[in-house]
């Protein structure tokens, strides 16, 4: 028997080993000694497994069990991902009991919230006032809190699900738009191109380990029913008594089951971590890999970048969003929402030797006539040149600069159809006259 597990096992891979063809296994083995002697069939299979011997005296019977649990396998590999979605809740999320469940993670999401802010608030509150109080009590609150709503649920209370384990996905699932405003979705099959193989490695491991549990739990539960439906008919309490062996092994399958469903949990936090993770490490090579070679100067461009590539990724033949341009521009606007149209015009004046004036006209020409809240211009500093101190002007009126070198002017709100006039100048450096 054990030479032909081995035989068997070596024909899959991995992951389905471990994840699926293990679980199928114990399932076969604990049906054929459990359930199916409460039941007038397959004592056959019954004495196959109580007798290793029986595999190799009663080949037929040994063939057929072998392709039950390979065709067990099969479909319990591939109907993976249903079965993930059956736990986290998406098929009965609108049912009565769905809805039940669903309002009371979100009362739990709103209370972790609330807590955080309210703990926050009174730090800062100790702060002012200078009170002899254990601050560090209070940051331990607030961590805990913090990491409730970073870990355990989604960026956003309507995308709670009824389900612990559905939230918990769902929360690695949001990391990257909370963090970076990128859709995981649209990018993990392309970060996988990109993410370390050894590291790749340790990510499938831990999902391996979710699926072993995830799949055990889910067949300890069918056990139990099928234990429970043969109970029924075939041995009845009327007519055998009310308590007999196969009621407290159904107790004991429904235990095990939501044991294996807790141990689920512990694993996709687990996967979870190594998802989060690999975006932190490996989203910039993805974006040199995806053909851009502007690097973003900050984690706020960054999150604008991530949001065009995001929708063009999930909506390709959309033109709704502005295109984000491979190479970096000398000159270039960014404006929020990120989806906004604005265009400029670029001239420059020589004044004499020394400086040079640039004069940019900003128009907002969004097809869909939406306003701009907020527009800033960024220029690239020229070489051997520095920006003319207190020359930059929108509109005749002083700037408000949020960097000099790269050139930042805050422009301001853009209303659909109107213009903004930026100057500004450089001036050679000393040394290079």
């Amino acid at each position: 028997m054990n030479e032909l597990i081995n035989k068997v096992s070596g024909m899959v891979s991995g992951s389905m080993t471990f994840g699926t063809f293990f679980p199928t296994i114990l399932f076969f083995t604990l049906l054929s000694l459990v359930v199916l002697p409460v039941t007038p069939y397959g004592s056959a299979f019954t004495q196959l497994v109580k007798n290793p011997y029986s595999w190799q005296n009663n080949g037929v019977i040994a063939l057929v069990a072998l392709c039950i649990i390979l065709v067990l396998t099969v479909m319990l590999y591939q109907l993976n991902t249903a079965l993930i979605r059956l736990y986290e809740g998406y098929p009965w999320e609108g049912s009565w009991i769905g809805e039940k469940w669903k309002k009371r993670r979100q009362r739990h999401f709103d209370l972790a919230g609330n807590m955080k802010e309210r703990v926050a608030n009174l730090a800062r509150e100790v702060g002012l006032e200078k009170l002899e109080i254990d601050s560090g009590s209070l940051a331990d609150v607030t961590d805990m809190a913090g990491d409730i709503l970073d870990n355990e649920y989604p960026n956003k209370r309507e995308l709670v699900l009824p389900t612990r384990l559905g939230n918990v996905i769902r929360a690695f699932e949001t990391y990257t738009e909370r963090r970076y405003g990128a859709s995981q979705l649209a990018l993990w099959s392309r970060l996988q191109a990109v993410i370390d193989p050894a590291y790749m490695e340790a990510i499938n491991s831990a999902k391996t380990e979710f699926d072993f549990m995830l799949n055990s739990s889910f067949l300890s539960a069918v056990l139990a029913f099928l234990l429970l439906c043969a109970g029924l008919i075939w041995r009845h309490p009327r007519s055998y008594g009310l308590f007999q062996a196969w009621e407290f092994e159904v107790v004991l399958f429904t235990g095990v089951s939501h044991f294996l469903y807790l141990g689920a949990i512990n694993r996709a936090a687990e996967w979870g971590l190594g998802v989060k993770s690999s975006f932190d490490l490996y989203r910039l090579a993805l974006l040199k890999k995806l053909g851009y070679e502007s690097v973003p100067a900050d984690l706020m461009e960054e999150r604008k970048m991530w949001d065009v590539i995001s929708y063009h990724f999930a909506f390709p033949t959309d033109e709704i969003y502005p295109e984000l341009p491979y190479k970096a521009r000398r000159t270039s606007l960014s404006a929020e929402p990120v989806q906004t149209v604005v265009t400029f015009r670029r001239t420059v004046t020589v004044l004499d030797d020394d400086v040079v004036q640039v004069r940019v006209v900003i128009s907002n020409t969004d097809p869909s006539g939406e306003d701009a809240s907020a527009v800033t211009l960024q220029e690239e500093t020229p070489p051997e040149s520095t920006y003319v101190k207190d020359s930059a002007m929108v509109d005749g009126a002083p700037a408000v600069l949020l960097s000099s070198d790269p050139l930042k002017v805050e422009i301001g709100p853009l209303p659909y159809s109107e213009a903004r006039t930026v100057v500004y100048q450089w001036k050679k450096q000393e040394e290079n006259k």
